[in-house]
């Protein structure tokens, strides 16, 4: 069995005054260009960050015919070779899907194209509803996945923001593993003593690895939340080295609590920004509101250059139910308040870290919060973070990285009311056999720690 690892997860150092910053941003300076990786052992499993790319929009024709998806409709929308997204050799992607406007309660499941649809669904939403979900899919035939729509007619806008290699063919692209972070609460702006950001805010915010680690971090992945929006808008997450994308991350309607799941490029503070806000070279990034909206930033993990001997590798799967309350399928019953279910992960194998998933709440009788962590890990207690934000008789989705080392278990909490839960996975993230698969090579480092924080 793998020797257990130190914890990604740190004590952050305060933070320095927030600045608002109206309409769009100055650009930032470009991020350090990557050492070249050509001598790779292998890439199989390795991620690959893209700049946010739009796909699809049915209001548009962009991607599929210019109509809403109907009823038992399905849609094949092809991925490679668009978006930054490699022709071939790519094994599966990272999407982030928007529903607007849909006339009845439905879900929206992605999978693979060619394979018969599964048992899952990758959003679940109700009539009326606008919001999107953070969905990894393995890519099915042609390089394509298959959008299908249960009930009613919905619109339906997909963002690519990222890739995985599916084989050896990528040793021309610098490719990054993945670490899991214990979930810790890093950005709160109902901390901040200016109150909620106004619409047209722009926030920055930096995490500051050390001098020896910051070069080698690249994405950060986290859940942000919208909180009690003025207003239906959109928050959008970037590196800041660029303007402001056209993808947004979180989409979210008035007074709505909505998070989501985010894979987000970092670019180095260079000490030459106003008030040196940042410490030079920390990993940086921006967050835009369209609404009035607080703003949570919950850590569950980063993607380096392969420094670290805790990185893992990605295997993709086809989407498939592993937990159902409904059926006692996983956890038996409706999860009870203040209640913790633990599941376990069919078919685990030791070197496995983290379930990919997507984990949906079936309409709680109370507003509430689910949180899941690992079920057996002493040093990693329930955090103070939430996964999902469902509210009353809501069936609301979202993707979740849930930690099941050493022994393929979860914990599930629901804090209020009753509710039943499902999870869907979608892959893995596994260790490489041996330190010659790791990508910029250097194995022997420990886990990378935050040694402080901050933002404007």
């Amino acid at each position: 069995m793998r020797k257990f690892r130190t914890l990604l997860g740190a004590t952050l150092a305060g933070a320095c005054a927030l600045a608002v910053v109206p309409g769009t941003a100055s650009a930032a300076p470009a991020a350090a260009p990557q050492q070249a990786t050509a001598d790779l052992a292998d890439t199989t499993g390795a991620y690959y960050e893209v700049s946010p790319a739009r796909l699809m929009d049915t209001r548009e024709g962009l991607g599929a015919p210019k109509a809403k998806i109907g009823p038992l409709g399905k849609v094949d929308l092809q991925v490679a070779g668009r978006g930054g997204v490699p022709a071939a050799g790519v094994g599966a992607v990272v999407l982030n899907v928007t529903i607007t406007g849909p006339t009845s309660d439905s879900f929206v499941t992605a999978y693979p194209a060619g394979e018969t649809r599964p048992d899952a669904s990758s959003i679940n939403f109700a009539k009326g509803w606008l919001g999107s979900n953070n969905v990894t899919v393995k890519l099915g035939a042609d390089g394509k996945v298959s959008v299908y729509n249960r009930n009613g007619y919905t619109d339906v806008v997909v963002d690519v923001v990222g890739f995985y290699a599916k084989d050896n063919s990528m040793t021309n692209r610098n490719g990054g593993q993945y670490e899991w972070w214990a979930p810790e609460r890093s950005f709160d702006t109902r901390n901040d003593p200016e109150g909620k950001p106004p619409a047209g805010t722009i926030l920055e915010y930096a995490l500051d690895f050390g001098p020896d680690r910051n070069p080698h971090m690249r994405t950060l992945v986290f859940n942000l939340t919208a909180v009690a929006p003025a207003s239906a808008g959109f928050l959008t997450a970037w590196s800041g080295a660029t303007a402001k994308p056209t993808a947004s991350t979180v989409n979210y309607g008035a007074g709505k609590n909505v998070p989501n799941l985010a894979f987000v490029q970092t670019t180095p503070c260079t000490g030459s920004e106003p008030f040196e806000w940042c410490t030079p070279g920390s990993r940086k990034f921006k967050v835009f509101t369209s609404a009035a909206a607080h703003v949570l930033v919950d850590m569950v993990g980063a993607v380096d250059d392969g420094f670290s001997e805790s990185g893992m590798r990605f295997a993709p799967m086809s989407p498939t139910r592993i937990v159902d309350s409904r059926t006692n399928l996983g956890i038996s019953g409706a999860i009870p308040a203040n209640g913790t279910r633990r599941a376990v992960v069919p078919g685990y194998t030791d070197g496995t870290g983290v379930a990919v998933m997507n984990v949906t709440a079936v309409k709680p009788t109370n507003n509430t919060v689910i949180t899941v962590w690992p079920a057996d890990i002493a040093e990693v207690p329930k955090p103070s973070t939430s996964n999902l934000n469902p509210y009353a008789n809501q069936v609301v989705s979202n993707a979740v990285l849930g930690i099941v080392e050493p022994t393929g278990a979860f914990n599930v909490h629901n804090l209020s009311g009753t509710t039943h839960v499902v999870a869907d996975m979608v892959g893995r993230f596994y260790y490489p056999v041996a330190p010659a698969a790791t990508l910029a090579g250097d194995a022997g480092k420990s886990k990378p720690q935050v040694v402080g924080s901050s933002h404007r």
